[in-house]
């Protein structure tokens, strides 16, 4: 798969199924970026050496360029020495030179317009590579949120299957309902005692009439006797 394909696959939309996919999405997004980060790397490594190559056919030609100028002077010093077939040599080595700067010059031109490629390529892999750890930094903010509340969401099914805060409220029934027994003992413990307190009293009351209605029998005796 090409650096180009695996950095689109990083920015695509499918990218979210990720979260979905992945065991630990935030680890496998990181895993990702890596990849992408070490393939872009690649890539500038390869470009650099493209470029070292530009540089090198670039410096061919000026030693080429000077080659064809030396060849040409040593051709018109030895027509001035009569020696026609030194300057028969030397304008073939001439001539050899400029082919091979014709060369050189041809694939400089190319080179220099791959060169050009090379650069966009990796100012777009850079940018693509950014918006990928954008996009990944805000996956994994997402990822944690819904962790969270599913956390959270799972805590409260929880609560609502075994309440813990009902053991607050049967306890609080128990409480209750040992104050009503407690209650209700006492009342029928403080109604005997005051029944009792009563017929107490009615006793007294009793004793207290017999004890009148003799004394007033024997006053009325006495009085008959007087007369």
């Amino acid at each position: 798969m090409s650096i180009m394909s695996r950095l689109k696959d990083i920015v695509r939309a499918n990218l979210n199924d990720l979260i979905s996919k992945a065991e630990d999405p935030e680890k496998s997004l990181n895993l990702f970026i890596e990849d992408a980060s070490e393939h872009v790397r690649e890539f500038s490594v390869e470009m650099n050496r493209f470029e070292a190559e530009r540089i090198m056919v670039q410096d061919r030609i000026k030693q080429t360029e000077k080659a064809t100028s030396e060849w040409h002077t040593k051709a018109a010093l030895a027509l001035t020495q009569s020696k026609e077939d030194l300057a028969r040599k030397a304008l073939e080595n001439e001539q050899k030179e400029k082919s091979r700067l014709e060369e050189l010059s041809t694939e400089l031109v190319n080179m220099n317009q791959t060169s050009e490629q090379l650069k966009e390529q990796y100012r777009l892999l850079q940018d693509k590579l950014q918006e990928a750890k954008e996009k990944r930094d805000d996956l994994i903010r997402r990822a944690r949120l819904a962790k969270a509340q599913q956390g959270a969401t799972e805590s409260l099914s929880g609560v609502s299957k075994a309440d813990p805060f009902a053991k607050f409220d049967r306890m609080q029934d128990i409480v209750e309902r040992r104050e009503a027994e407690a209650k209700a003992s006492y009342q029928a413990m403080t109604g005997t005692l005051s029944y009792e307190m009563d017929q107490l009293k009615r006793d007294g009351l009793t004793s207290e009439v017999d004890d009148a209605l003799a004394k007033l029998k024997a006053e009325m005796d006495a009085s008959k006797t007087t007369s």
